[in-house]
C-alpha cells in the first residue's frame, strides 16, 4: 500500500506539472535550460559511472536524493556502491531523453530511456532497456538530481554482429 501511494503521488506531480506553465522564464530561458537537462541526464550522469567518480557523483547528487528501483536507495547509499564496486556498464549505453517538463523555474522531471548490449543470464546477447524518470532541482551551483526511478527493464535478444 504504501509503494502505491507514492507511485501516485508520483503519477501527480507529473500531472501537475503538465498542467502548470512556469511564470517568469521566457522560451528562451527554458530551451537553454532543457538542453543543460537532457545533456546532464545522457552524458553527465552516465559518464560519472563510466568514469567510476564517486566524488563526482557526491557532488552531483542532491544531498536528499533517492533511487527507486528494485529497492530504495539513498545518495549515500549509491556514492558507497561506486566507492566500492566498478562500474563495468556496456561501451554501447546511451540515455535517450523523451521529455523535459519543467514543474517550477527551479525543478524539473527528465525521463526516458536507457538501452544498451548486454548478456542475460543465460549467456546470450540481448538488448537491454529499461525506463527510468528523473526530478532534478536547480540550486546556485546548478542542476542536482533529487530522484531516479527506474522500471521495465527487459534483456530482449539479439544476434550480435560479427
Amino acid at each position: 500500500m504504501f509503494e502505491v501511494s507514492r507511485l501516485a503521488l508520483a503519477g501527480l506531480l507529473v500531472a501537475l506539472g503538465a498542467c502548470t506553465s512556469v511564470p517568469s522564464a521566457t522560451q528562451a530561458d527554458l530551451e537553454q535550460e532543457e538542453a543543460v537537462l537532457r545533456a546532464l541526464k545522457s552524458d553527465t550522469w552516465p559518464g560519472l559511472y563510466a568514469a567510476n567518480d564517486a566524488d563526482g557523483l557526491a557532488a552531483f547528487l542532491a544531498d536528499d536524493f533517492v533511487l527507486i528501483g528494485g529497492g530504495v536507495r539513498t545518495r549515500t547509499d549509491e556514492v558507497n556502491w561506486m566507492r566500492e564496486n566498478s562500474w563495468d556498464g556496456p561501451a554501447d549505453f546511451v540515455f535517450e531523453v523523451d521529455d523535459v517538463i519543467f514543474l517550477t523555474p527551479d525543478s524539473a522531471l527528465v525521463y526516458g530511456r536507457g538501452l544498451s548490449t548486454r548478456m542475460a543470464e543465460d549467456g546470450t546477447p540481448c538488448r537491454h532497456s529499461y525506463m527510468s524518470s528523473n526530478t532534478l532541482r536547480r540550486t546556485d551551483d546548478g542542476w542536482h538530481p533529487v530522484s531516479s526511478h527506474v522500471s521495465d527493464a527487459t534483456c530482449d535478444p539479439v544476434a550480435l554482429e560479427e
